[in-house]
């Protein structure tokens, strides 16, 4: 009867403890499939040639050097060494426990919408074998009469704004299928609409994808996790190696290159330099945390952190080469400028690449292969996202969430889905930059970033966070790094904080009604207000004076049960 209690009480315990990778390339491909999005393959290059070419590499390094680096050798070290999401890690400085609220929060609006990304690129996917591209014609139910195709000349143009005596905007054929027949868009965001059924279902496949990706947890899912990291380098390798063989090309990587150093005194430069920067590399969400709690206490996440960042950057100078010689090609072809052929923001995916592969010999193949790298991205960083967001719940409930992994990750994906079904009506793109803008980036993803700086650094300590290295790997870093995560990091954030800062009042031009801007407002402030909130809710329940709850709620709790870590801290192993 003993032995039997015994043996569930083990069995038990074990479903409770924390899974880790099993190889040791593991995490660094967790870390490829995470941080390697969209932002490299199209939003960097495009960004490099608007502010100056290789001058605007220039930008990208500094915030590299100072900020971005810095801030993920510290997430995934903290990560490691407590093994905790980034909600319990908040434990050691309990004061500071709503800035793991924020990375929830962030992460949760991310999360909310990115199937739909990814559902968008199924879409174009599935429409690439088509004999002819349905976005390249205007024969379309879809289409009006304002209509152009890419091939059509000026005089073409011309003629027809005469016809409409200029009363509408001339669209391609391209834009059109954008917006009314995949997004099928309405007039504002006030105007629901239905819903795209088609996207419906893609976005449902797309969950179910996600589901079956982590029901035995992501340390478990090494194959998907390795294809995902490795197979989207295949194929912008060979997106690269054809680019660069059509006519046109050097042309196109010229302009993508050529520096123009006046520009580094142009404000607008160093705003999209930080802006890219920061986001590419994923900070703030809590995920690297999450990915760094799988590792063995003793894995060298610090090689594994430079390892990535190096990856990251190189792979969004790879992509410049690779989209820009395409579109040196075709402005070859069209003889259109290539500064009138890239467009930003969403559309730079799914208008501007849909365009050039029209024009590309054998462009099913390419309409193909691209759209599947897209997808493939979307879906790593959906994966890696969830996992970041589900480890921070379990470690608050491990007897709920972590003991019924399946049936707590079955219903936290129906939730998503649920929450992206109007994201998908016709109001959806609307409701999509809306949160994307407020919820999931700008001042709301700043503003944690800069807290959870100030929570590791100055309250569980820079000194202590280069001593958990020593104890990890027995690497001593340099007192420099006290410096650039104490000051020039939180600096340099707050500065741009403050300088960048302009709410999305508008998509394609249009402007958000009141009510829309309040909503998004609120929306950022429910990761902004959980740090202030939280703290002073701490404070009013603690007891004992005002100044020695700041004091004991600031400093490492003894309680703390992970690995031991906090006496070890205690020891006098301390950096001096």
């Amino acid at each position: 009867m003993n032995d039997n209690g015994d043996a569930g009480k083990a069995a038990e315990d074990a479903s409770l403890q924390r899974s880790q990778w099993s190889g040791k390339f593991d995490f660094l491909m967790s870390l490829i499939a995470y941080a390697i999005g969209l932002g490299n393959i199209w939003r960097f290059p495009y960004l490099c040639f608007k502010n100056g070419g290789g001058a605007f590499l220039v930008v990208y390094g500094i915030f590299f050097l100072l900020a971005a680096l810095p801030i993920f050798v510290m997430e995934v070290t903290i990560g490691q060494y407590l093994q905790r999401g980034s909600m319990d890690i908040w434990r050691m400085c309990p004061i500071f426990t709503g800035v793991g609220i924020g990375n929830v929060v962030i992460s949760f609006m991310c999360i909310s919408y990115f199937c739909v990304i990814t559902s968008w690129s199924i879409f174009y996917l599935i429409n690439s074998f088509a004999v002819t591209f349905p976005w390249e014609t205007c024969n379309n139910w879809n289409n009006k009469s304002t209509c152009l195709t890419g091939s059509e000349n000026a005089s073409v143009v011309a003629e027809v704004m005469r016809r409409l005596n200029g009363t509408a905007r001339v669209e391609t054929s391209v834009e059109q299928y954008w917006e009314r027949r995949v997004l099928m868009q309405s007039e504002s965001i006030s105007e629901f609409g239905g819903i795209q059924w088609e996207l419906l279902a893609l976005m449902l496949f797309s969950w179910i994808l996600v589901y079956f990706a982590l029901w035995k947890g992501i340390t478990k899912a090494r194959k998907f996790v390795y294809f995902c990291a490795i197979f989207p380098y295949f194929l912008l390798a060979i997106l690269l190696i054809r680019g660069l063989t059509l006519p046109g090309a050097y042309e196109g990587i010229k302009f993508y290159i050529t520096p123009n150093i006046t520009v580094l005194t142009d404000a607008t430069v160093w705003k999209d330099a930080g802006t890219q920067v920061f986001y590419s590399y994923g900070l703030g969400f809590g995920t690297l945390i999450a990915l760094g709690s799988h590792n063995k206490f003793h894995h060298n996440c610090f090689r594994d952190a430079f390892l990535m960042c190096f990856i990251n950057g190189s792979t969004s100078i790879l992509a410049g080469f690779a989209v820009f010689s395409v579109l040196g090609y075709m402005s070859y072809k069209t003889l259109k400028p290539i500064d009138q052929i890239v467009k930003g923001g969403v559309g730079l995916t799914f208008q501007a690449y849909p365009e050039v592969a029209t024009v590309l010999p054998g462009k099913q193949f390419w309409g193909v292969l691209f759209f599947l790298m897209i997808t493939i991205i979307g879906l790593d960083s959906q994966v890696c996202m969830l996992e970041g967001l589900f480890t921070a719940l379990e470690d608050i409930y491990p007897s709920i969430l972590r003991k019924h992994k399946k049936l707590s990750l079955l219903l936290i994906c129906i939730l998503f889905f649920l929450i992206g079904i109007p994201m998908v009506s016709h109001a959806g793109s609307y409701w999509l930059t809306l949160f994307d803008g407020y919820g999931a980036s700008g001042i709301a993803l700043l503003f944690v970033v800069i807290f959870e700086i100030i929570g590791l650094t100055w309250g569980f300590g820079a000194n202590n966070i280069r001593q958990a290295i020593y104890v990890m790997i027995n690497l001593k870093l340099s007192v420099m790094w006290n410096f650039i995560w104490q000051y020039s990091a939180p600096t340099l954030l707050l500065i741009f904080c403050v300088w960048q800062y302009t709410p999305e009042k508008t998509m394609d031009g249009q402007e958000y009604p009141y009510w829309a801007q309040l909503f998004g407002f609120f929306l950022a402030l429910c990761s902004i207000g959980a740090i202030p909130s939280y703290a002073i809710y701490y404070m009013w329940t603690a007891k004992g004076s005002l100044k020695t709850v700041i004091k004991i709620k600031i400093k490492p709790s003894s309680t703390q049960n992970t690995v031991n870590s906090f006496k070890v801290l205690n020891s006098n192993h301390l950096l001096k």
